[in-house]
């Protein structure tokens, strides 16, 4: 056992080893986890704005084909193929009313030998330009029969650019010829009668989907054409801009090789996918800034595949880095408190172990006591039985004598000594045998002063010895109390000896003290002596618990006349003040039994 212990001493230490240990580990897998969790994180986000991506340029995709579907329809109306004048400028507003606002910004009807154009600009206005428009792409593209029933998604002429400085444009283009009847043409004639073109604004269209696209908390959408013209972006001033250019121009120290990469390499041919640059800002945050994009291309010619427009996502990866880190540090927090928690229950545990065996340890001192103390008790009343026969024995002859002997002799006077000292020791021997046991408890009713003074005069002499002053206040006349008078001599002998050891030192004073309390009689026993710490105040009563030196009480004196006490119906009190509070002079401690007075009756 003894080898054992320091091997238990440590174990407190051993856990807290082991739980550090295991914090540490828990640590650094977290950490391998934490670059894991980023990685797959970043992918999966870079995939959902890829996702974003490929959502917008359907969008995109869709505007551009309900367009050519307007330019279709307003195509086939008679009006438009014979020019009916006013007809066809209501024909020409009708579909301008259907078609969102900002995107289209003309309309144009070029007549078949391109001398002159009708023209219907956004704000409803009609107007006749004079040519010729011979020389215009979309013209030279429309003449051919081969392109009959054909859309050109086309570049504007010099013209138009002019007109239109600020905005990408890019015009829908459709040759018309003569094939629908009306009442004034019931048999068409199937010939060219000229180009019907949608001058469109690029960055209006890119821009109505765009503008309000978000990945995560920050990112945006932008969108180049097949030249790397910004045809949206949240920077105003880069729309219409080369993307390849205006970077650099805004941030010279910035390097954009990667992000160009990904332009001239994937975007602008066709391809789809995601990857990561580093750019010089982010909204309203300048420096290099690492971004996440995912692109998807939109085909708007789909003759002419080269003709083609790309949607790109873009977010900083701080955001995603953010998230995962604050997922990471939860994660990690949530397993340091099941860590503590573990730790905190195994020394919980531990520590109740070591409290418990205290507690059996004590209880087995408490029950070895407890036997010794009984042994002790019967080898009283032993003792008691065997004194008893050789003092009745001495004071039967010492009787006999006196009744041979003459009362006015020297004999007859050692005589009565021995008579009477014979009758002190059956008297401490019958007391011995009397506080040798608890005495069962019994409904009886005492004389409470009676009582007292039978303790008294037990312990006159020890009181003496010990320097002990002791002062009786006996009220007269009390009523009879509850209790059996053995039990009650053993409380009142039991507050004596506490008393008189607690002024062994320097002596003292012990007033024992009777009064009438209304339907109670009470009894109380002070002393000088050096009084009950406070922190002792709550468990003086508790068995076996005693503030005196090993050997000098067992700690149940207290408790047997506690018990003793409450079984008569009364209660037990003390008051107490210690020398370390008020000093030597001042201190003491009274202890007050209340018992019922026994109810007459009639």
């Amino acid at each position: 056992m003894r080898r054992l212990y320091p091997i238990r001493r440590m174990l407190p230490f051993l856990g807290i080893l082991a739980t550090v240990l295991l914090m540490i580990f828990a640590f650094v897998l977290g950490l391998v986890s934490f670059g894991k969790m980023r990685q797959v994180v970043t992918e999966e986000f870079n995939g959902q704005q890829l996702v974003l991506a490929q959502n917008l340029a359907a969008l995109i995709q869709q505007d551009l084909d309900f367009l050519r579907r307007e330019l279709t329809v307003l195509n086939l109306s008679p009006s438009v193929q014979y020019s009916e004048s006013p007809s066809l400028v209501s024909r020409l507003k009708v579909t301008l009313s259907s078609i969102q606002e900002g995107e289209l910004l003309e309309i144009r009807r070029v007549s078949a030998d391109g001398g002159e154009a009708v023209v219907l600009d956004r704000s409803g206005v009609v107007r006749t330009e004079a040519g010729p428009f011979t020389d215009d792409p979309s013209f030279l593209w429309a003449v051919s029969p081969k392109k009959r029933g054909h859309i050109l998604m086309g570049e504007p002429s010099q013209a138009l650019r002019e007109r239109y400085a600020d905005r990408p444009l890019v015009v829908m283009a459709i040759p018309h010829y003569q094939t629908s009847p009306d009442e004034a043409h019931p048999h068409p004639t199937g010939q060219f009668s000229g180009v019907l073109l949608f001058v469109l604004d690029a960055s209006a269209i890119a821009r109505r989907f765009t503008d309000h696209a978000r990945s995560g908390n920050t990112g945006y959408a932008w969108v180049i054409d097949e030249r790397g013209t910004f045809l949206a972006h949240p920077m105003n001033s880069f729309v219409g801009k080369n993307a390849f250019t205006v970077r650099t121009q805004r941030n010279p120290s910035i390097g954009f090789e990667g992000i160009n990469a990904i332009m001239s390499d994937r975007m602008l041919t066709g391809q789809e996918g995601t990857g990561s640059y580093v750019s010089g800002w982010h909204r309203q945050a300048v420096g290099p800034i690492h971004k996440l994009i995912g692109f998807c291309p939109v085909h708007i010619d789909p003759e002419r595949p080269g003709r083609r427009w790309s949607v790109a996502v873009v977010a900083p990866v701080s955001e995603v880095h953010g998230l995962v880190a604050s997922l990471f540090m939860r994660q990690f927090f949530m397993q340091a408190a099941i860590v503590l928690a573990i730790l905190a229950g195994g020394l919980s545990l531990f520590r109740l172990e070591r409290h418990w065996t205290r507690i059996k340890k004590q209880r087995e001192r408490e029950v070895n006591l407890s036997s010794r103390l009984a042994s002790l008790g019967m080898l009283s009343a032993g003792v008691a039985h065997e004194i008893n026969n050789p003092i009745a024995i001495i004071l039967g002859f010492a009787d006999v004598l006196l009744e041979e002997t003459p009362p006015d002799t020297k004999a007859y006077g050692h005589l009565k000594i021995i008579e009477r000292q014979g009758l002190a020791c059956k008297k401490i021997v019958e007391n011995l045998g009397r506080f040798a046991r608890i005495p069962e408890q019994r409904d009886e009713t005492t004389d409470l002063n009676e009582e007292v003074r039978r303790v008294l005069s037990m312990v006159q002499n020890t009181l003496l010895t010990d320097k002990v002053d002791c002062r009786a206040d006996l009220q007269e006349d009390l009523p009879l109390v509850m209790g059996d008078p053995q039990g009650l001599q053993q409380v009142l002998l039991n507050l004596i000896t506490n008393a008189r050891g607690a002024m062994k030192k320097s002596g003292g004073t012990l007033t024992v003290q009777t009064r009438r309390m209304d339907d109670r009689v009470a009894v109380s026993v002070g002393d000088t002596g050096h009084g009950i710490p406070k922190k002792d105040l709550g468990r003086i009563f508790d068995p076996f618990f005693t503030t005196k030196a090993p050997g000098e009480g067992t700690g149940l004196g207290l408790s047997i006349s506690h018990g003793i006490v409450e079984k008569a119906g009364g209660k037990i009190t003390v008051e107490s003040i210690h020398e370390d509070d008020v000093g030597a002079g001042h201190c003491g401690t009274t202890f007050t039994v209340v018992l019922p007075v026994v109810a007459h009756k009639s």
